[in-house]
């Protein structure tokens, strides 16, 4: 752990640190002008030293299901308030309360949005693809529960259906009544466009005889009910509900700690017959910064569209966002060389494979 103090302030005043969890034996190191001290704290020191808060905290073990040996990453924060915590027959409930961070949902003990920067997700993963379109008039959305992204989808006055397929009507229902923020309190079901579907998306997109223009698959981490979001051979289903131009969104996961999960994304997309490419959103309570974006156009001749013509679309539906722009739309498909990598490996090993 490490504090930063005026020499002066030094000698025991680390109890201005008194917010931080630290156990005992921690060693911490301490910075002072022109030094650096390194001290074990023991159980007695660390006791009267260190007021702990008494508050509950929420610790997320990050994304262990891909850390497979030796140290864990975690991230956490501290609970002002449970306002809800359950557990439906698919996975582990919970919405807490921050100062910092506002309402929190998290599944299984993994944070999915945050009152704080949800905007940022929701409005990368659906306005990316409806403006891409020239005319997304049906849209289906697989997941999102919350709320957010079809909240999103019908600021778009072109959009004329959504069907929206979520598996945990408990999730739905908790965050109408803990997070109306994210959902308008439940207004974005009562929309007369809407069609909320509770069940199996893999069965919904498997048995449906409607067409769609747009799909955005929010799913949760590839484990537990969304596990089979993530296969190709649900892409391949996807595919089969798809007008002509129809694009698709789906989240990829977080890179840096997800290594492989885009690039598994990127090729499910590929092999389904989709032109296939990806782009970043950074959500800062994402534990690894950047979000990766799978995207699809059923046409292979797609190219993202240039600048103009996002403005015009953009300014013709008159819609107010936070994050979204025509110029931060283009922006996202430039990646870094490491997310490049991360995807080209993928796919260089599923063709030595072949």
């Amino acid at each position: 752990m490490f504090f930063h103090a005026k020499h002066s302030m030094l000698r025991w005043r680390l109890k201005y640190a008194k917010n931080i969890s630290i156990q005992p034996n921690s060693i911490c190191i301490v910075w002072t002008a022109g030094s650096i001290r390194m001290i074990r704290l023991g159980k007695e020191i660390f006791l009267r030293r260190f007021k702990m808060n008494r508050r509950p905290n929420f610790i997320e073990d990050v994304h262990s299901i891909y850390t497979l040996k030796g140290s864990k990453a975690f991230q956490g924060f501290e609970i002002n308030r449970t306002l809800f915590e359950g557990a439906s027959q698919y996975q582990d409930i919970a919405i807490y309360e921050n100062d910092s961070l506002g309402r929190v949902l998290t599944l299984d003990g993994i944070i999915q949005i945050t009152e704080c920067d949800e905007f940022v997700y929701q409005e990368m993963m659906a306005h990316v693809p409806l403006f891409s379109h020239e005319n997304p008039e049906h849209v289906l959305i697989i997941g999102g529960g919350d709320g957010g992204i079809l909240r999103e989808v019908l600021r778009h006055n072109d959009v004329k259906k959504v069907v929206m397929s979520e598996i945990d009507q408990i999730v739905i229902d908790a965050c109408v009544e803990y997070m109306p923020s994210v959902n308008n309190a439940g207004k974005v079901y009562r929309d007369p466009r809407t069609q909320l579907i509770v069940g199996d998306a893999f069965a919904y997109v498997q048995e449906t005889e409607l067409k769609f223009d747009a799909v955005i698959i929010d799913s949760t981490d590839p484990t537990g009910p969304g596990e089979k979001l993530f296969s190709h051979e649900f892409y391949k289903n996807v595919v089969k509900i798809l007008n002509k131009n129809a694009l698709i969104s789906t989240q990829g996961g977080v890179p840096l700690f997800q290594p492989g999960e885009v690039g598994n994304t990127h090729s499910c997309l590929k092999d389904a017959g989709l032109n296939a490419s990806c782009y970043i959103a950074a959500v800062p309570t994402y534990y690894g910064g950047y979000m990766t974006l799978g995207f699809g156009a059923l046409n292979s001749k797609w190219s993202l569209p240039d600048l103009e013509t996002l403005e015009q679309r953009f300014k013709r539906a008159c819609i107010r966002t936070k994050h979204y722009s025509p110029a931060m739309h283009r922006a996202s498909f430039v990646l870094p060389p490491w997310i490049e990598d991360d995807i080209n490996t993928k796919s260089n090993k599923k063709e030595e494979a072949a």
